[in-house]
């Protein structure tokens, strides 16, 4: 490794959207490490199923109140790995995670982001004046501290409707970059070249699918780790956000005197 990479995890956000019954709902959230990066959502209505007719005093907000911070896990970082992992926990009455379940993500760091997950607390979740069992998906970010780039928000304008985007429009709203990590194999064997990505990039600004469509292959897993947890700038049409589809090309590049 020809540097050492710092990684570090953080929280993007504290109260989420989800919906209660009298079994169990579902919704979204994530962690963080001590010397690396995680990033974590939590769920919104677009990603949560309809909620019943709320009664006076119910919840409509999922909100945490005591949180752990996820471990980068070493071996994790000595391949350098980046990449975003989902997990769903059941909450129980009193606002306990008892349990944990990983939905998506390498298999390596989703281990530690389910663990850091099992320590999260919430406020009791009231429906029909009752306090009630729910369910949330919450992604968590893994990323290395010096890959990750973000600029201020600029006002957002009215863009064409839901059309495939060029690169060239879509680069210009990103907010939040993450770097791949040169793979240390590709690195040694001067794999180099571009990976060509489809994605589609949702109202909230993060991307909602993300497909390898050609590039060499020792490079796209370090692509798309790095990709998915980019963040833009909604795009708007008429004053509210729309999906987009766009293509997305990451390349790789060897140092000469490497």
């Amino acid at each position: 490794m020809k540097r050492l990479l710092k990684p570090i995890l953080f929280l993007l956000a504290f109260v989420a959207t989800i919906w209660g019954q009298g079994e169990e709902p579902s919704s979204q959230h994530p962690a963080q490490p001590s010397s690396q990066t995680a990033t974590s959502d939590l769920a919104t209505k677009e990603n949560t199923p309809a909620l019943p007719a709320a009664s006076v005093g119910d919840s409509t907000l999922l909100k945490p109140i005591k949180t752990q911070k996820a471990v980068y896990p070493l071996e994790a970082i000595g391949q350098q790995l980046q990449g975003q992992v989902w997990v769903k926990l059941r909450i129980s009455e009193t606002g306990d995670v008892e349990d944990t379940e990983v939905i998506s993500g390498d298999p390596i760091l989703a281990k530690s982001a389910a663990e850091a997950f099992k320590h999260w607390k919430f406020e009791p979740y009231i429906r029909n004046g009752k306090a009630v069992k729910v369910a949330i998906k919450l992604p968590m970010d893994f990323a290395f501290s010096g890959q990750i780039k973000d600029r201020p928000e600029s006002p957002t304008q009215a863009e064409p409707p839901r059309v495939q985007v060029s690169q060239g429009v879509i680069q210009g709203l990103k907010i939040h970059d993450v770097a791949p990590v040169y793979p240390e194999q590709a690195r040694q064997g001067r794999v180099q070249g571009s990976v060509l990505l489809r994605a589609v990039i949702g109202r909230d600004g993060r991307i909602v699918e993300l497909v390898p469509l050609s590039g060499p292959k020792q490079l796209i897993p370090a692509a798309v780790g790095a990709v998915q947890q980019w963040r833009y700038k909604p795009y708007v049409l008429q004053g509210e956000p729309i999906e987009v589809n766009t293509t997305i090309v990451v390349n790789f590049t060897l140092s000469p005197h490497y």
